[in-house]
């Protein structure tokens, strides 16, 4: 059996007003173990974390579960596919708080997540399947 997925990277612009490590915790609330780079583009920063970890869906798995956002998570994932792409996006200060809202409408940005897969459709089953009246169907 193959893996879920190959790699998931992790990607926000810190604009000068904000706390580079606070955004750190954000992305690491939604995937943990993540290698961080930082690239200075003179009126921000891009952060970008990456893993190969197998586990480092599972936070977002229980995330989707704990806040009962498994059909909003599937239409977003589905929005977000691409070939063996799945690119969501969520809020940054959201994330900090430890949710997952994928409203990208904030003075501060938002926080791109990209999962790398073979397999996408197996990959959405497993981490956001469709449900019928709030129970997984899949």
């Amino acid at each position: 059996m193959s893996e879920l997925f190959e790699e998931v990277e992790v990607e926000a612009y810190v604009y000068p007003t904000e706390d580079i490590e606070r955004v750190k915790k954000a992305m690491l609330n939604l995937i943990p173990d993540l290698e961080f780079e930082a690239f200075d583009k003179g009126d921000y920063v891009i952060l970008a974390g990456k893993t190969k970890n197998r586990k480092a869906l599972s936070r977002l798995y229980e995330l989707f579960r704990g806040q009962a956002i498994l059909d909003t998570a599937r239409s977003f994932l589905e929005e977000g596919y691409f070939g063996e792409e799945i690119i969501i996006k969520v809020n940054k200060q959201a994330a900090y708080a430890g949710v997952v809202n994928f409203n990208e409408e904030s003075p501060l940005g938002s926080i791109t997540i990209i999962i790398r897969t073979k397999d996408p459709g197996r990959l959405m089953k497993w981490l956001a399947p469709r449900t019928k009246d709030g129970v997984p169907v899949e």
